[in-house]
């Protein structure tokens, strides 16, 4: 790789080190940091050949002198490369591409193969598959870059086949995906009573928080198993197993707001949810400075983001996780526009701006910690509570709420351990679950490029899909080329027909014999 030189002098007689000298004839816009991501590119081309290096700045614009001076402050005996990377140690990058996949080889194994083979940096934290044709399937990857190492094999693993299965108990699977503008669970908690009613035919009902977490509303049920995206995928790919418990003591994390007024509000909450709910919370962490992430739409309509501080969360994520806490909450400011915003709580036809963001940082806690966890928003500005905002009636629960904390502590305080799935066997005289356990898995019918979907499918799980809650993808299995006839899947119109679909299958009733017309029995003759 050849050296930068365009952009930067050399300092000579200075031995192995490289001395680079800016000019400050550069326009500085802190607004998008241009400045000092060119800055961070350069020096990453020198770091990559291992070149040591030290930077000198000298630049008009005191805002960006005064920022990489306090980077040096901060160790003065740092080389160049701690210091940069200090700043930019972890960081997420998200790719969307095509791979070819034709239809008869659209299961996990195959498609995880292809994505392994676009050799994209770093450890896989969220993929789905947004749209499809005949012989190509457009994939969007999230991948954290940096040096933590990953507690769990990675999400391009195909499924594993357990032995482990606790007698007689039903596991249901739900999935609504967040930032897809789901007509039920799209919203604020708008799913919980949907959620319930399939709660109440099984024994455990696996949700991802987004779907019965409503502000400072909770009213799942008891036996909703209160799990985050991630450690879902993972759970269908065989690599980790459940343990249910009563309670569990909730850790928290929430970043340095912007005024002190903000972080009172939450300590308000905390104490409300301490006295009132009787939820053991402690450690609570405050960040030593803004974490700053960004909500953003993609090419296709859906939400994404954009992630700054991250190596300030995880340091706030080491201390929790220094304790025995094993359900962690994040409580960080998303920062929308007010266009999008209100456009949202209009009513506009626009996806939830919030999912996918709070969706990549809950994943990039629990790929490096044994631990459930859960995000909530931190205010940026007293006029983001929408007071008196008339909305839909499925926001309310948002916009009656300023700390907006208290239902996801809720739902962490009766979330499950994680357990390796190594570890499994030793709880077979308790109510541990394995993929092997689960019975079905439900989830919206325009969404399914997931992998939960596809695990389910390769482990022949009877996968339920539901008509009415519509999304504004259109990844269904006939897109996909999945001929239906030939899998176990089965299309109904509500939550309330899968509910009574489950119990078809709890009773162990064929669900082709509830249908009509009534397929003829074919027969087989030998010659």
């Amino acid at each position: 790789m050849s050296k930068p030189s365009e952009f930067w002098q050399d300092g000579g007689g200075f031995g192995d080190e490289y001395i680079f000298l800016i000019s400050g004839c550069l326009e500085v816009n802190m607004n998008d940091q241009c400045f000092f991501r060119m800055l961070v590119s350069m020096c990453l081309l020198y770091l990559e050949q291992n070149i040591p290096l030290k930077i000198w700045v000298i630049v008009n614009r005191m805002c960006i002198g005064r920022m990489l001076i306090s980077l040096s402050l901060q160790n003065q005996s740092a080389n160049g490369r701690e210091i940069i990377m200090a700043s930019l140690n972890q960081r997420v990058r998200t790719w969307q591409f095509n791979i070819h996949c034709p239809a008869h080889q659209r299961n996990w194994t195959h498609i995880s193969q292809r994505i392994a083979e676009q050799a994209c940096q770093g450890f896989p934290i969220r993929i789905i598959v947004i749209d499809t044709n005949d012989e190509l399937i457009t994939v969007e990857a999230s991948f954290l870059i940096g040096d933590r190492k990953p507690i769990w094999p990675s999400l391009l693993s195909p499924p594993r086949q357990l032995r482990h299965q606790s007698s007689n108990t039903q596991v249901v699977v739900s999935i609504i995906p967040t930032g897809v503008r789901a007509e039920i669970g799209g919203f604020a908690g708008d799913a919980t009573p949907s959620m319930n009613l399939l709660a109440s035919v099984c024994d455990y009902l696996v949700v991802n928080p987004n779907t019965v977490t409503a502000s400072d509303l909770y009213f799942a049920s008891d036996n909703i198993q209160y799990v985050e995206g991630n450690l879902i995928c993972r759970f269908m790919l065989g690599q980790l197993g459940l343990l249910p418990v009563c309670q569990q003591t909730v850790g928290l994390v929430v970043e340095k707001p912007r005024e002190e007024n903000f972080l009172r509000n939450v300590q308000n909450a905390v104490n409300a949810m301490r006295t009132v709910a009787g939820v053991d919370i402690n450690p609570v962490v405050v960040t030593d400075k803004p974490i700053r992430t960004t909500c953003t739409f993609s090419d296709f309509g859906h939400a994404s983001g954009e992630y700054g501080e991250l190596d300030e969360l995880y340091a706030g994520i080491d201390v929790v996780c220094d304790t025995a806490v094993q359900a962690v909450g994040l409580v960080t400011s998303l920062d929308v526009s007010d266009a999008v915003r209100n456009a949202y709580y209009a009513g506009q036809p626009i996806p939830n701006p919030w999912g996918a963001a709070e969706a990549i940082l809950t994943h990039l806690t629990t790929s490096f910690y044994p631990v459930t966890a859960a995000h909530s928003p931190l205010l940026l500005e007293a006029g983001h509570t929408m007071f008196g905002t008339l909305g839909d009636p499925r926001d309310g629960a948002e916009l009656i709420s300023s700390a907006f904390l208290c239902s996801m502590v809720r739902g962490l305080s009766q979330s499950p351990k994680v357990l390796p799935i190594e570890n499994l066997m030793e709880h077979t005289n308790d109510s541990s679950i394995s993929v092997s356990d689960v019975s079905a898995v439900v989830m919206p019918e325009s969404v399914v490029g997931n992998i939960p979907f596809f695990t389910a499918m390769e482990l022949n799980i009877p996968v339920i899909l539901v008509r009415d809650n519509s999304t504004i993808f259109n990844v269904t299995p006939e897109r996909i080329g999945i001929d239906l006839s030939k899998e176990n899947i089965h299309i109904v119109n509500s939550y309330a027909e899968a509910a009574g679909l489950l119990i078809a299958l709890r009773e162990g009733i064929n669900p082709h014999a509830l249908k009509r017309p009534v397929s003829a029995v074919e027969l087989t003759h030998l010659v």
